[in-house]
């Protein structure tokens, strides 16, 4: 089957299936605002279903920085297989397309040395088939990987289709919300159970209200058009005396490199 009926028959098969959403995801937009993929055109949504009968659906977000390779969080992918997964670009919605890309995922690798426990080394990368047409759709791009940490309280943007109160529902159309990056010893205070470690990086706006939540997981947040962290975990979500926690994409500048050039 050539990769252009490929597409259709994934296509159709998600307008079809992508009805309903999957409560299974593991970690954490609250206080913000509607977006589009116009603004955010490295976004993607991950899908994923849970056996070969069932129905794909929105588990993560995800970012694009090559056009056939995804970064997300490890807890997202770890001990799953690439069969399970599609990938969508180029959409607004979190269930069907509606006008975005689809591609399905061909590789899963997660950190080697993620661990879990304490959600360390979150971060993974999904290899695509077919290619998504970055540059020349005009809602699908790449983005550059940060490759230093910007000055605590520099201002980032983060973007997802997760819940928009914690515990509550999940945002049917892509959000966004601006936080502040917090110094990771001022990080660490509260979470006096498990340590902030030099691959993690926090981000929160002063009294809490505004944060990633449930289903943002895998997400980007991003300084000055460049990935700086991946949506990972937290206390909660927007809760005042608890930052979110990212993966902190420049600690990883090195691993990205190494597996993009082992997987061309």
């Amino acid at each position: 089957m050539d990769n252009k009926l490929l597409g259709i028959v994934i296509a159709l098969l998600l307008l079809i299936c992508d009805s309903s959403y999957s409560q299974d995801v593991e970690s954490r937009i609250i206080g913000g605002e509607v977006t589009s993929t116009y603004y955010v055109p490295y976004q993607v949504s991950l899908r994923r279903r849970t056996s070969s009968s069932s129905a794909y659906a929105h588990t993560c977000g995800g970012c694009l920085i090559s056009d056939r390779a995804i970064l997300t969080a490890a807890h997202c992918v770890y001990n799953r297989l690439a069969e399970n997964f599609l990938i969508v670009a180029g959409t607004e919605v979190r269930s069907g397309m509606d006008g975005g890309v689809v591609a399905r995922a061909e590789k899963l690798l997660p950190h080697e040395q993620y661990n879990a426990s304490i959600t360390d080394n979150d971060i993974a990368l999904i290899f695509v088939s077919p290619p998504f047409p970055a540059g020349t759709h005009q809602k699908i791009a790449t983005i550059q990987v940060a490759k230093e940490r910007p000055v605590a309280g520099a201002v980032a943007m983060v973007s997802g289709w997760g819940t928009t109160t914690e515990g509550g529902l999940a945002s049917m159309q892509l959000q966004q919300v601006q936080v502040s990056l917090v110094d990771n010893a001022e990080c660490q205070a509260p979470y006096t159970w498990r340590p902030i470690t030099d691959g993690m990086l926090c981000a929160a706006v002063p009294g809490g209200g505004k944060d990633a939540c449930q289903g943002d997981s895998g997400g980007p947040l991003v300084v000055d058009n460049q990935l700086l962290g991946i949506v990972s975990w937290g206390e909660g979500c927007a809760r005042p005396d608890y930052p979110g926690v990212y993966a902190a994409v420049p600690h990883y500048q090195s691993w990205i490199d190494e597996q993009l050039a082992a997987n061309p």
